[in-house]
């Protein structure tokens, strides 16, 4: 029997970090007796982040992103949400598409600037759309049951793709080949990894430099060293799969305990009928599970 009281108390519809203990232990004394100023003119602080973070996100056991290294290009990007303003622009001719359930933040920019947008599943895939897709699912914590599909429709049709890991985090069993020329950019985020959502730490792989405004900031040095800093401090600090291994045993107990099927992602469960005023557009019911985590 799930209680009202638990689920107002815990259960989260918006997919959050999980307030880890040593991970904000570390936070808060990760600045301590530091040269803010050496930080902000560290000339070589991006290019070693960039370097450690694809390194850290390939180093997962539990996880196998095939073909990654064939995206040569990397740049660093406010969270994830930058990079998809650069996609909206360079396919602004196209229409875009992705599914329902994905990342609000598509659906709000496009309503606003390209109207013509439809979800996949509301429309056949044509040559002038562009596709953006979330890997782990934004919905599910869990990789789209149809994403293997649409990807081989996309090559097909040459139809550019970005995807979306900002979900590629404290994550298992996510398994994907990159190794097809459809899929232009993918993007990540340490945002839903750990607490830092506010400093908008991410990375853009790309398997060319087109010289776009990221690209254009890279060469200049122009970005937030502070960010940087402290994503690399997180990544050297925590492996890829501690915090999977760290709450398996918990998502596991209390998906058990409130009828939810455990995700992809260690602090998401997916619920039935019960739980449909946790519903983002899709079939299923994403319930955020961190807070009950921080509650142990």
């Amino acid at each position: 029997m799930i209680k009202k009281k638990f689920i107002k108390k815990y259960a989260l519809k918006s997919v959050r970090a999980i307030n880890d203990k040593s991970v904000i232990f570390f936070l808060n004394n990760i600045l301590k007796n530091k040269n803010l100023f050496k930080i902000l003119h560290n000339d070589h602080l991006q290019d070693l982040f960039l370097k450690e973070y694809k390194k850290w996100i390939l180093s997962s056991k539990l996880n196998n992103l095939k073909n990654l290294n064939i995206f040569k290009y990397s740049c660093f990007s406010q969270g994830s949400s930058q990079s998809f303003d650069y996609f909206y622009s360079k396919y602004k001719n196209r229409r875009f598409r992705a599914f329902k359930g994905d990342y609000a933040y598509h659906y709000v920019s496009w309503r606003n600037n390209f109207p013509g947008w439809r979800y996949i599943e509301d429309d056949n895939l044509k040559k002038n759309d562009a596709v953006v897709i979330s890997l782990p699912f934004s919905d599910t914590g869990s990789k789209h049951f149809l994403m293997d599909k649409i990807i081989l429709e996309c090559e097909k049709k040459n139809i550019p793709v970005m995807i979306d890991c900002c979900y590629f985090t404290m994550c298992s069993g996510i398994n994907f080949n990159f190794n097809k020329k459809c899929i232009k950019m993918v993007v990540f985020s340490l945002s839903k990894a750990f607490p830092v959502s506010r400093l908008r730490i991410g990375m853009r792989l790309t398997k060319k430099d087109d010289d776009d405004p990221l690209f254009f900031f890279k060469k200049l040095n122009f970005v937030n060293k502070m960010s940087i800093f402290i994503g690399l401090k997180l990544i050297k600090k925590f492996k890829f799969d501690y915090l999977y291994k760290k709450y398996y045993s918990m998502q596991k107990h209390i998906c058990k305990k409130l009828d939810l099927d455990p995700s992809s992602m260690v602090n998401i469960g997916i619920g039935g009928k019960k739980w449909r005023k946790f519903n983002r557009g899709g079939k299923l019911n994403r319930v955020c599970l961190s807070r009950y985590y921080e509650a142990k």
